[in-house]
């Protein structure tokens, strides 16, 4: 009975990686004989062999499976990757040196040399954002002394693959257009969420005050995911004949509203549905919408008197400091709420003809006390 090869998992990914940094570790060993240190070469060509045709057969379900698409990652890119892995998960300061980490995946002076491709601001690693150079580093521009770190969406990333929890943007989607305006909200609360991780991500509390030697921003990937995101958005829309029938699309395009204000409309709309809360800080506002310092400078216009939204009334600001909006708190305004989602409930009114009002204002005119009332009533 021929037997039916299984498909490789994560776990037999990172493990094989695990073999062939103590394969290498083995063979720096001064005092190794030369058969010993044949056989180890020859156990290390077959696994890199193996872990080739694994990473080829494996299928990556969630935020890895994009940027193993877009970068084309090798395994050498791979190996690196899972020894900064193996660094964070296992010592109290996941930053190595570029020496120590290239010497961890390759046994040979010349192997190492030609690696340092690897550590490069242009390499796939660097590139994709899945591997930061420490804000610590002494030697940035030293490849060898410089000292990289695994960036949290790479940690993020395989944490996801090993669960096999796939993001909601990332799913694959039922349907290729949109049917109601309740799908278009939902979508729109997902890339909300996109945007909100970023931001938690990219502003952290403890990094407003610090610089970065980098140019990469450390929600590089989820900015990917968001634009990927508002990419499907767009398709479903253009194949929804209904679009302009749905509340929320009509209220986009009537106020002429872009990218970044919808999500502003967002955010606030699920905090008073959620939370109960209408109120939101403007530079809460302006940072969920940036990508990095730079944008959060730019985006400032948003809260200005001059924007879309405040000169449509969208939103209203109340600043602390007069003419210092991003000290402010912002809601939304009364009318907004039912242009996004609709009239609350199906309640259909009540129609009075014209005559039938002017008799009971009439009635109301003649009625001179409440006893001809409560009288009329038992009548």
């Amino acid at each position: 009975m021929k037997r039916i090869a299984r498909a490789p998992r994560v776990e037999n990914l990172l493990n094989l990686c695990d073999d062939l940094q103590l394969i290498t570790s083995r063979m720096r060993d001064p005092e190794l004989g030369r058969d010993q240190r044949s056989k180890l070469r020859t156990q290390s060509r077959h696994k890199v062999a193996r872990l080739t045709r694994d990473l080829r057969a494996y299928r990556f379900r969630g935020p890895l499976a994009e940027i193993m698409r877009q970068y084309r990652l090798s395994p050498q890119h791979f190996l690196v990757l899972a020894q900064l892995l193996h660094r964070h998960l296992r010592a109290e300061d996941s930053a190595v040196q570029g020496r120590v980490l290239l010497s961890a995946v390759f046994d040979t002076s010349f192997a190492v040399l030609t690696g340092l491709d690897l550590l490069r601001d242009e390499s796939p690693l660097r590139a994709s954002g899945l591997m930061l150079v420490d804000d610590d580093a002494e030697h940035p521009d030293d490849l060898l002394e410089a000292r990289f770190r695994i960036s949290e969406d790479a940690v993020n990333g395989f944490r996801d693959e090993v669960v096999g929890f796939v993001p909601e943007d990332l799913r694959r989607s039922l349907t290729d257009r949109y049917h109601g305006n309740r799908d278009v909200l939902i979508d729109l609360r997902i890339l909300h969420n996109l945007y909100k991780e970023r931001s938690e991500r990219v502003f952290h509390s403890d990094r407003w005050d610090r610089l970065h030697n980098t140019p990469l921003s450390p929600g590089r990937g989820l900015t990917r995911r968001i634009d990927s995101m508002w990419r499907r958005v767009r398709k479903k829309l253009d194949l929804s004949a209904a679009k302009a029938t749905f509340p929320a699309v009509r209220f986009m395009l009537d106020h002429m509203l872009g990218e970044p204000e919808m999500i502003i409309v967002v955010h606030l709309l699920f905090k008073e549905l959620y939370e109960g809360n209408a109120y939101a800080d403007a530079a809460e506002l302006v940072r969920l919408v940036s990508a990095d310092e730079a944008q959060l400078i730019d985006n400032r216009r948003f809260m200005a008197k001059s924007s879309t939204l405040l000169r449509s009334e969208i939103v209203e600001v109340e600043p602390v400091l007069e003419g210092r909006e991003l000290t402010g708190e912002v809601h939304l305004a009364d009318w907004v709420v039912n242009s996004m989602f609709g009239p609350a409930g199906n309640v259909p009114e009540t129609s009075i003809a014209a005559d039938e009002k002017l008799e009971w204002y009439e009635y109301l005119q003649g009625l001179c006390e409440s006893d001809r009332f409560f009288r009329d009533l038992d009548n």
